[in-house]
């Protein structure tokens, strides 16, 4: 007695499978494949699977979890298990393998004989069991018409006799369909049960689909159809009409078996809902952006319009995840989804392709200045500071623009350059939008060239430092330096307001930055034993957010200054108003920590960010330094006012303030006559290289 198997390979990697189907192919049965969970549970709700062989890591649905819905469900909770996986074999996995339906585990990379071998035993045990299921049928059919009708296990059966009319429905039938006992019999099948597209008084039983092939002697069978309750109501139904003979071969009665799929139906539009939306937002995944796209694309060849791709990257959400945790990002992605939904019509298409990246597909009329307004938009809704964690989180968002099909062929073309002109807004500052330009490609490469160069560069840090001098205005004394990092990977300068971005945004900052605070302490002690330097003496170093991000600064900074034995005292940490604005539990403690080994902390750039000025008593500051954007403009009343206010609440809380960017005599007499305690600018020095520092403090403090 021949008995087709079938077994379920999933695994998301598609090499995988290949291999499995290969070690495979001399078993005479039908390989399934998936390569996702939902797949898998949409595959076993289709086919009559003897074995399942199960990958445990996938993304999205691992495989116990895949395991856990099969045995939740009686269609498949009977079906063997096995575990292919490449977790080791502690108690902990096993026990959740067995614990959610597994009979075996197999450990890659497989043993083909050890797996050949196991899978054999499997389908011979449901060999086994599908003859004995077949041997059960075939006694079954011997028995009598009423025998067969009165078989129920939870299916309805109705009798129908050669004219269309009802004979016999079981309880099952009854309850699905909302009659009484025996309500059913003596009833048309087309008026009370059967849907269709005329009006069931015209419904013709001879013409009907079950009539047509149980009178040839064959089963009619669908797995989606229509049935009609007593109170109208539609229910989703598989059924099969098998036809009944006598012994002459006759044509006699039908019975109809069939049963009520709305649960599988909600099983199917969850699994078809998963494919398409993403689970944390709620918004359209990578698989309906592609759909959509491709959809616009086509509506816009036919229309001859335009449309608009808008792709979006979130700036500084790294930092939310690293510093507060995945759970706080994830409450950060739900509030920047409403605001997104705030921004666009209910036609627009929001998309969610992974992490931090969205995707906004605008169409419609004037979409050119349209695609400008919601990236301008969403811009200022996402400059408003979310609240996290009971924390004001500052984030911001870089945008790229391309139209259809004025820039962009196809879909991946749209995508392509997009991202070209999304990675150009990260560029030019962040928290801007960029519509794509031809010269973008060109942009793009050399910025992957210049990343190149940075990791080599970083890898034998080819740095050097330069050192403003910061004078007080009393005496014209030199007070400090600033360390400012410089790079020339070639003939020419790279500007750090260039590299230092770059440095962040791929994690090189880190190695970079323990370089400059090594550099600086290294200098300061050559300095410190040559010179006569003043007391109070000390060096700037500027700390980008990403170092604060976990306490390593601070045992670095402890451990360099024991190594090159100079007092903590002469060592300043500059932070710029982004800490104040992404203040967070990590950064504060790692400042205070900072402060604790007795180092100075200065607020650059003051002024220039969103901080409330109530934050500065949150920080363990000594240094506040006002912006040169502000010293600039201190000839107009407004601009003077500014400063006065700025060194005035400096002196309240007890810190010092430095002037950045003086260049004339005049800023710097107005900044006496308002108090300002010391200076950094070119009327005084331009950031000279350690040789010439070296000779101006020979000569302002010899020994």
């Amino acid at each position: 007695m021949n008995v087709d198997q079938r077994i379920l390979l999933v695994d998301d990697k598609r090499a995988n499978l290949v291999a499995l189907e290969s070690l495979l192919e001399e078993l005479d049965v039908e390989i399934l494949c998936a390569t996702s969970g939902p797949e898998a549970l949409s595959l076993l709700l289709k086919n009559d699977v003897s074995l399942v062989l199960l990958d445990v890591q996938m993304p999205d649905m691992d495989g116990y979890e895949v395991a856990e819905l099969m045995r939740s469900r009686k269609q498949t909770g009977s079906i063997p298990i096995i575990f292919v996986t490449a977790i080791n074999h502690e108690e902990t996995h096993v026990f959740k393998g067995y614990e959610s339906g597994g009979v075996e585990f197999l450990s890659k990379p497989i043993d083909p004989f050890i797996l050949i071998s196991k899978v054999k035993v499997f389908l011979e045990l449901d060999r086994q069991k599908r003859l004995l299921l077949l041997s059960l049928q075939e006694v079954q059919q011997l028995k009598n018409r009423n025998d067969l009708l009165l078989r129920s296990v939870g299916e309805g059966i109705v009798g129908i006799d050669s004219q269309g009319v009802i004979t016999f429905s079981n309880p099952a039938a009854e309850m699905v369909l909302d009659y009484e006992v025996n309500e059913l019999e003596g009833l048309s099948i087309g008026q009370c049960v059967m849907v269709t597209t005329v009006d069931p008084g015209d419904f013709e039983w001879e013409k009907s689909k079950i009539y047509q092939s149980c009178s040839t002697g064959k089963k009619h069978h669908s797995d989606v159809g229509v049935f009609r309750t007593k109170l109208n109501k539609m229910i989703p139904v598989e059924f099969t009409a098998t036809p009944v003979s006598i012994p002459d071969g006759e044509f006699t009665d039908v019975v109809l078996i069939f049963k009520d799929i709305t649960e599988r139906k909600k099983i199917e539009d969850q699994l078809n809902y998963m494919a398409q939306y993403d689970a944390l937002t709620g918004l359209g995944n990578r698989n309906l952006f592609n759909d959509a796209l491709e959809s616009s694309i086509l509506r816009a060849n036919h229309s001859k319009d335009s449309f608009a791709l808008m792709f979006i990257d979130l700036d500084r959400f790294k930092q939310v995840n690293d510093s507060l945790g995945h759970e706080a990002g994830d409450s950060l992605l739900k509030d920047v989804t409403d605001r997104l939904n705030s921004c666009v019509r209910n036609s627009d298409v929001v998309c969610r392709l992974g992490g931090d990246e969205f995707t906004i597909i605008l169409e419609g009329q004037n979409i050119f200045s349209a695609a400008e307004r919601v990236s301008e938009k969403v811009l200022r809704f996402l400059s408003i500071p979310f609240s996290v964690e009971n924390q004001k989180i500052y984030i911001g968002a870089s945008i790229g623009i391309v139209f259809y099909p004025d820039m962009a062929d196809d879909a991946n073309d749209l995508v392509k350059k997009a991202d070209m002109a999304m990675y150009q807004a990260k560029r030019d500052g962040r928290n801007c939008y960029k519509i794509f330009e031809s010269g973008m490609k060109q942009q793009v490469e050399t910025a992957l060239d210049l990343e190149s160069k940075l990791r080599r560069s970083s890898e034998i840090m080819d740095f050097f430092l330069n050192f403003q001098p910061k004078v007080r205005i009393s005496d014209g004394q030199i007070t400090g330096v600033e360390a400012l990092l410089r790079w020339k990977p070639c003939e020419d300068l790279i500007s750090p307001v260039v590299f230092i971005p770059l440095a962040e945004e791929t994690g090189l900052i880190q190695v970079i930055g323990e370089w400059v605070i090594d550099e600086t302490c290294r200098q300061l002690k050559v300095w410190n034993d040559r010179y006569r330097l003043p007391e109070g003496f000390s060096a700037s170093i500027n700390l980008s957010v990403k170092q604060l991000n976990d306490d390593s600064v601070v045992h670095f900074l402890e451990r360099t200054l024991k190594k090159y034995e100079i007092p903590a005292s002469m060592v300043e940490m500059e932070i710029t108003e982004t800490v104040v604005m992404e203040k967070t539990d990590q950064n504060l403690e790692v400042l205070f920590d900072i402060h604790a080994l007795g180092v100075s902390i200065a607020l650059d750039d003051f002024g220039t960010g969103y901080s409330s000025m109530s934050y500065l008593t949150q920080l363990p500051l000594n240094v506040l330094k006002i912006d040169r954007s502000f010293i600039n403009d201190m000839e107009s009343v407004q601009g003077a006012a500014i400063v006065k206010a700025v060194v005035a609440l400096a002196k309240g809380l007890s810190l010092k303030v430095v002037a950045e960017g003086v260049e004339t005599e005049a800023q710097l007499i107005r900044l006496k006559e308002l108090a300002c305690d010391y200076v950094q600018g070119f009327y005084y020095s331009k950031p000279l290289p350690e040789n010439d520092l070296a000779i101006r403090l020979a000569q302002d403090f010899p020994r």
